[in-house]
Order: structure tokens, then sequence, then C-alpha cells
């Protein structure tokens, strides 16, 4: 724990205390997550509430930018403009309020602003679910034009998510130590840009470009992994790349950043944190597809649902996903409770909880979402995505956590 210099990101400086015991604290904000979950899921994303956002593609687009947004908002601007006296005098409940505000209005003026009407509608066709209409002349109507942009926009979003954990976590204050936010912000933005695009080119953009008849040849070569992952989805990607987002939160929440933080010095660090985080992803990657291999048998070409290559190796995030929120939730409102053990069981501790309660959530999910969330039933339904429900929780968490500092369990210790 830093000692709270002004140096420091908020997120550093500040000490929470929970309000009551540990216990209690952490009861108090699940029930507070789980009010929040149900009355956001059925206010704006299930298909049987108000505005249905859950399609699933487009809501699993809303909701990954949107905690991208978050994870840029507090680590690469510091809250800018809200100063230090803010940030501490100010009620959780407003600041709850005004932050998720604010991040909203981002996510428009960068995914709506400049991604969809901009780039939508004078550069990328598919970027757009009105451009694909107008000019793509394949007889869509809103529903799967839709589906086909929020998919573009999530691909979109995996890159611009593991370069920015890179640079967030693997490099941080390092590369422009003389400047203050925003403008070490908007500088860092601007590289992570330049990588995630470059990025994306070359593991999504080849499955935008295969998706439609004929293929889009002159402005996306094949997709060149078709040969080996037996499909030219871009899902390939997108589980291996998030797995590794997925990997360094695991540390992050479970072990405390280890081994990610072994390396200190510069550029050994980010070498060093890239490298492990590709090895983390991949390794998660390849255990869940052992799984589904033996829960459903060898996927096949042409297969459907669980039995097709590319359901498989996306929704290796999702199973992930489950033992993520967990491992959030243990370690935002009851770390403390392991505060007394040493560093070693304490992380082999909170992993057996995360993994084994992480499982438990799914199978519940998959029961009962039907019911209580209105979703398609099965595991592996084309209108159903657990990610965007898992992410959708995550931003939560994180809106409670970092934004109203742990309200109502926690407060600040002045």
């Amino acid at each position: 724990m830093s000692n709270g210099s002004t140096n420091d990101n908020w997120l550093v400086s500040r000490k929470l205390v929970p309000r009551w015991s540990v216990g209690l604290s952490g009861i108090a904000n699940l029930i507070v997550l789980v009010i929040a979950v149900f009355a956001v899921w059925w206010i704006f994303f299930s298909n049987a509430g108000i505005f249905k956002l859950y399609s699933p593609l487009l809501g699993f687009s809303l909701v990954i930018w949107t905690l991208l947004i978050i994870l840029w908002h507090v680590e690469l601007f510091d809250f800018w403009p809200f100063g230090r006296n803010f940030l501490r005098e100010t009620n959780p409940l407003a600041k709850g309020t005004l932050f998720t505000i604010t991040t909203l209005a981002a996510y428009l003026i960068i995914v709506f602003g400049i991604v969809f009407f901009v780039v939508g509608q004078l550069g990328v066709t598919y970027f757009n679910w009105y451009s694909l209409i107008k000019y793509g002349e394949l007889g869509q109507d809103v529903m799967s034009a839709r589906e086909n942009t929020s998919w573009a926009m999530i691909s979109l979003s995996v890159p611009f998510f593991l370069v920015s954990v890179w640079f967030m976590s693997g490099i941080g204050k390092d590369l422009f130590p003389e400047l203050n936010p925003p403008k070490r912000g908007l500088a860092t933005l601007g590289l992570i840009s330049t990588v995630s695009v470059i990025i994306y080119a070359i593991f999504f953009h080849p499955h935008l470009g295969s998706m439609f008849t004929p293929q889009q040849v002159y402005t996306a070569v094949p997709p060149w992994w078709e040969k080996f992952a037996h499909t030219n989805s871009a899902e390939l990607g997108l589980g291996i790349l998030f797995c590794s987002v997925i990997g360094v939160f695991y540390a992050t929440h479970l072990w405390e950043g280890w081994p990610f933080n072994v390396v200190k010095k510069q550029p050994g660090r980010i070498i060093f944190f890239a490298l492990l985080s590709l090895i983390f992803g991949y390794l998660i990657f390849q255990v869940q597809l052992f799984i589904f291999d033996y829960l459903w048998d060898q996927a096949y070409i042409g297969g459907q649902n669980e039995m097709n290559y590319g359901w498989r190796y996306s929704h290796t995030l999702t199973m992930a996903n489950f033992i993520l929120v967990i491992a959030i939730i243990q370690n935002s409102f009851f770390g403390q409770v392991y505060a007394k053990l040493s560093g070693i069981l304490r992380g082999i501790i909170k992993t057996i909880v995360a993994v084994v309660v992480g499982m438990l959530f799914a199978w519940a999910y998959y029961s009962w979402g039907p019911t209580l969330l209105g979703v398609v039933a099965g595991v592996s339904h084309p209108s159903e995505n657990a990610s965007a429900f898992l992410i959708m929780i995550i931003n939560l968490i994180m809106i409670q956590d970092y934004f109203m500092d742990g309200w109502p369990g926690y407060k600040l210790k002045k």
C-alpha cells in the first residue's frame, strides 16, 4: 500500500475500511450489488424489459466498452478533472452518479460519436448498421445488420482492452513521468490506439471481411488462421486475447499481482508483463477447450452450437468470466478476511474459492437464468451469451468500488 503521496493514483492512495465487520460489510455490498444487477438487467438489457438491449451481441458490445472506459477513467486519467478534495469529501452516492454519467458520456462520444457515426459513415461500413443496410446490398434487416456491427465493436474492443491493460499495469507512469492528467492519459491513449488498431487489423479485420458474400478480399485478406483453427471466425483471437486480459485480472484479485509484478524495471517489466499475459491467456484458453472436449467430445467443421469450433473459442472467455466475477467480489467485498494469512496461503484459498463458487455460479446461471433473467435456456443457444451479463456485473462492481469507495459496506479512512 502506498503512503498516499500526491503523485499516486487515487485508487492507490485511498484506503477503504469496513463500516461494520468485514463479513457484514461484504454482505451489505453484495446485497446492493444483487439489487443493482437485477434492476439494470431488467430495465436495460432483458428482452422482456424496457429497452431490450440484449440481442446478445449488442448487449455484449455495450458492456465491454463501458468497462474499458471505466478503467481509462480511473487508471489513465485518474478521475480528471476532479481533484483530491472532491474525491475525499463528496458523498459516495453523488460520486457514483456523477462518474457513471461521465463514463456513459465518454462511451457515447468514443463509440457512437467517433466509431459509429464518423468511421462507420465515412470510412468502414461495418461499424455502422445503417451503412451496412444502405451500401451493403445484402438484403440485411436492421436486426442482422445491428448484430454484425455489434460484433465489429466487440472485436475492436478486445485489442484495446489487452493493450490498455499492458500499458496501465505493465507501464503505468513510467512512460510519461513528467506529465500529469489529462496530458499523460491522452498521450498513453494515443499509443494504446496505435498498437490496438494494428492488432485489430491482423486478428479481427480478416474475419469481418469474410462475413459477406463475396468475401471482401480487396480490403481484408482471407482469415489466415482458418486451416489450423478449423474456422474463419475471429472468435479464436477473441478467446485467446481476452483470456489474456482475464489472466491479468486473476493475478490482481487472487494473487495481488503476482507473478506479473516480479520484474520491476523497464523495459523488462512491460515485455515480461505482455508475454506472460499472453502465456496465461493461452493456458486458460487451452484448459477450457480440453474441458469442452471432455464434456461434448471433439468439435467438427460445420458443427452447430457447442459442436462448433468458433463457439468453443469465444465461450472460453464466458466460462473464465464466471470465475472472474467471483474473484472480484471476493477480493473487493471480503478481501480483508484473508489479511492475516501468508501471501501464498491467501492466494491458494482465494483461488480455490473463486473456482468452486464460480462453477456453482455458472450452474446456477444456466439452471435459473431463463426464469430469473429471461434469457434463453441452454448453454449454446445462438441467442444466448452469458458474457454480456457477467461483464455487466463487473461494471457494477467497478462503479461500487472505484466510483463509490465501496459503499455501503466500506468507507474512506480519513
